[in-house]
C-alpha cells in the first residue's frame, strides 16, 4: 500500500487494522488482536518491531516504520554467504558459511577465530550462539547454530563447514579437532561472496 498515515497510541479505523494484520504477518503468528484500536498492547508491539529494525522505538507508526514493515524483504541464498581458505604448511583450510530466515541487512565483516574448538564467529550487529559440532565426511566438520542478525524478525540459524584439504580423515568430531593444521589456525576473516535475495 501507499500513503500510510502516522498512527499513533489513541487511533483506530481500517489503517489500525491492516497495521495490525501487517504486523501478526510479520511475526508470522498472531501477536495482537486485529481490533482496529490502537491500543497498548499495540503500542508495546509497535515499539518492539521498531527496536528490532534499528528505529527509534516511539510507538509512532512513522513512514520508517511502515517502509520496514511493509517493505521489500530479503532471504539468505540458499548456499554459503560467505567463503574463506586458510594455508596452513601443507594443508588449506576451506570454510563455509551458510545461514537461512529473512533478514533487511546485509551481512559484513565477518570473522571466525578458534577453529580448533568451539569457532567463535563475529560480526558487527550480530550475535553468534554456538549449537553442536557434526562430522559430515571423514575431513569436513559442520558447527550449527543460530544467530541474532540486525533486521531479522526472528533467529537465524547457520552453519559453518570446515574442511581439511588435502583430507586427514577422522572418525569423530573429537579426533577431527585435533588436527595440526587447525590449531596454527588464527583469526580468519570470511567475504561476503553471495548477497540476500529478495523474497516474492
Amino acid at each position: 500500500m501507499a500513503g500510510e498515515p502516522e498512527l499513533c497510541g489513541g487511533d483506530g479505523g481500517e489503517w489500525v487494522l491492516y497495521l495490525q494484520q501487517s504486523l501478526n504477518h510479520h511475526y508470522q503468528q498472531q501477536v495482537i488482536a486485529e481490533s482496529g484500536e490502537f491500543d497498548a498492547a499495540l503500542d508495546g508491539a509497535v515499539r518492539h518491531f521498531q527496536a528490532q529494525q534499528g528505529l527509534d522505538p516511539t510507538g509512532v507508526v512513522d513512514a520508517a516504520t511502515w517502509q520496514a514493515l511493509t517493505g521489500t524483504r530479503y532471504r539468505w541464498p540458499d548456499g554459503p554467504v560467505a567463503t574463506a581458505e586458510v594455508r596452513t604448511g601443507d594443508v588449506v583450510v576451506h570454510l563455509a558459511l551458510t545461514l537461512t530466515g529473512e533478514a533487511v541487512d546485509a551481512l559484513a565483516d565477518l570473522t571466525v577465530e578458534n577453529l580448533s574448538a568451539e569457532p567463535v564467529l563475529t560480526c558487527p550487529g550480530a550475535t553468534f550462539l554456538p549449537g553442536s559440532a557434526a562430522l559430515v565426511t571423514a575431513a569436513t566438520v559442520e558447527f550449527t547454530g543460530t544467530c541474532a542478525l540486525s533486521g531479522a524478525a526472528d533467529a537465524t540459524e547457520y552453519v559453518l563447514a570446515v574442511t581439511v584439504d588435502p583430507p586427514t580423515p577422522a572418525t569423530s568430531v573429537t579426533e577431527w579437532l585435533t588436527n595440526e593444521a587447525l590449531t596454527e589456525v588464527g583469526v580468519v576473516a570470511l567475504p561476503v561472496t553471495a548477497g540476500l535475495e529478495e523474497v516474492a
